[in-house]
């Protein structure tokens, strides 16, 4: 049987931005700092606010790492990472291996964790970030659930099906393994006192 397409069809077939379309648009002028998207599945997705506690566990887990590998690892904050053929997320955190030379976004090859930090996006963060990481091979991903006061641990990417096949999560007055990471005790990296995100 024969359908004939309506107008409306169109509009539940979106345009996808390829990787190069959208790098081209950035160094184009056409997006910049000021449009406030990342690349997801082909699609731009405007990224949420930053409230004081989301920034301020960013920055708690920058001084940790510094502290506990000094200058032996990149660690990037809200950059781009070129996971995906049509994804480029820019996650809360990033450790990557360091490189001389120009300093370009580190492939899925080079990172060995990546963290989001939720509040309002967590559902986000474990049914659309999470399938683009493990997808993409990544080894350790964290997401830090500011609201429940706990790190959710996903392990062991199974890439041809997008899932980790590993998720743990840990409470506030809990100590974890972290394959890269060693020892990391939750409440080190949650922020102080109750206010939420």
């Amino acid at each position: 049987m024969t359908r004939v397409l309506s107008e409306l069809d169109f509009l539940t077939d979106p345009f996808e931005w390829s990787l190069d379309r959208y790098h081209s648009a950035i160094e184009a002028g056409v997006l910049t700092e000021y449009d406030a998207v990342e690349l997801i599945h082909g699609q731009l997705v405007k990224k949420m606010p930053i409230s004081e506690d989301h920034a301020g566990t960013v920055e708690e887990l920058a001084d940790f790492f510094r502290d506990l590998f000094g200058k032996n690892y990149r660690y990037r904050s809200e950059n781009p990472v070129p996971v995906l053929p049509k994804s480029e997320p820019e996650p809360d955190f990033v450790i990557a291996k360091r490189k001389t030379g120009k300093k370009t976004h580190p492939t899925p090859e080079e990172i060995y964790l990546i963290v989001e930090v939720a509040n309002s996006t967590l559902q986000y963060d474990r049914k659309v970030k999470g399938p683009i990481y493990a997808g993409a091979g990544i080894p350790e991903y964290w997401i830090i659930n500011l609201k429940a006061r706990k790190i959710e641990v996903h392990l062991s990417p199974v890439r041809e099906d997008s899932i980790f096949d590993s998720v743990t999560s840990y409470g506030e007055s809990e100590t974890f393994k972290s394959p890269f990471a060693g020892q990391v005790v939750v409440k080190d990296l949650l922020p102080k006192g109750d206010k939420e995100d």
